[in-house]
């Protein structure tokens, strides 16, 4: 895997390989007239955007999977999150990487540092393999992807008649769930993945490594609560 470590740029239509490293006290800038592409994912700003401080962005043919949905198999990585971004993304994908989801239903999916997808209704274009959605407002993310509209990352949260509550949150070893229908809860990392589920109103984390997570509660009328974890 080659790796490409850059100081300050300004150049149009840069081309890089698998992974762009930002060394500490380094930057890259995007001006306005110019366009970053890294190996399919184009960042082109509508204001001077700059890439600071330590980061690599990575991008790798593992699909990412929430609750039983998937991604294509095109993911890209940031170590540190990218926000305040305005501007043009797009996203180029190969046949092959589509994961089984059909072109026209495709969406753009950026995970924020928080640990929440959020699906953006991207123009496709069917023959070029891309999909491009502007940022009007200034967008922050730590991953981007894509996903069926119809099977999509991104949690939607249903206005429940159960009460619920978690807490203490931070926690260090426990976390308990008031709810009166309780039917499962699934906890998971920022990467998507499942890490503990239970159908009980107490969760065990003092095993899980310190950082933010995200949890489903669902009741014995499938309705989906979530609640951001942070695990000290």
């Amino acid at each position: 895997m080659k790796k490409y470590l850059l100081g300050f740029l300004c150049l149009p239509g840069m081309m890089f390989s698998q992974t762009l490293t930002v060394s500490n006290g380094a930057s890259i800038s995007i001006e306005n007239t110019a366009s970053l592409n890294l190996s399919g994912l184009t960042l082109a700003p509508s204001d001077t955007y700059i890439i600071s401080d330590a980061n690599a962005i990575s991008v790798t043919d593992i699909p990412v999977v929430v609750e039983g949905n998937t991604s294509v198999k095109r993911v890209y990585d940031s170590s540190t999150a990218l926000s305040g971004f305005t501007g043009a993304i797009t996203f180029a994908y190969d046949d092959d990487e589509l994961n089984g989801i059909a072109e026209n239903t495709l969406v753009l999916e950026t995970l924020s540092a928080e640990g929440i997808w959020t699906n953006h209704p991207a123009i496709a274009d069917e023959t070029n393999n891309t999909l491009s959605y502007t940022f009007a407002e200034a967008l922050e993310f730590t991953r981007i992807t894509a996903s069926s509209a119809d099977a999509s990352l991104t949690v939607v949260e249903i206005a429940a008649t159960d009460f619920v509550k978690v807490y203490p949150n931070p926690t260090t070893d426990k976390l308990t769930i008031v709810s009166k229908n309780l039917q499962k809860s699934i906890l998971y990392n920022v990467s998507g993945q499942k890490v503990l589920e239970s159908d009980r109103n107490e969760l065990n984390v003092s095993e899980l490594p310190t950082g933010i997570y995200l949890l489903h509660t669902t009741n014995k009328q499938n309705q989906l609560s979530t609640f951001k974890i942070i695990k000290k």
